[in-house]
């Protein structure tokens, strides 16, 4: 029984795919979400992603954020990302850093509110 909740919506009014994920994940969990985001951007022509991480916890080192982040981008290239982070912000400023690197379009967030201004005003 995975430990991961993740849900998708598209939002037709702003153009804006909406992804929460919760619970606690491991390395191929944050992959496959960015997965499943990527393909349900391609399906509704959205290049836009806020994504709410703000009750996620990782459970794997962050270390091995150097080996997910090459399979991450690949599924967020051209895509723009905001993420609401929580308050444990260390993997999540390691997280964009990282991504930053591979020319992906991204910042962090303390609010749903801000992420998505941020998104529509791009």
């Amino acid at each position: 029984m995975s430990a991961l909740s993740t849900s998708i919506t598209y939002d037709k009014s702003t153009s804006l795919i909406l992804m929460t994920v919760r619970g606690k994940a491991g390395a191929e969990d944050v992959v496959n979400a960015y997965k499943a985001a990527k393909a349900y951007s391609e399906q509704h022509g959205s290049r836009k992603v806020l994504v709410d991480v703000s009750e996620l916890e990782h459970k794997f080192a962050a270390i091995d954020i150097v080996n997910v982040m090459p399979k991450v981008a690949h599924y967020l290239t051209n895509i723009q990302i905001a993420r609401v982070v929580g308050f444990e912000g260390y993997m999540h400023d390691l997280f964009l850093q990282k991504v930053k690197r591979f020319g992906i379009q991204a910042e962090n967030f303390e609010c749903f509110k801000s992420a998505k201004e941020w998104l529509s005003n791009a």
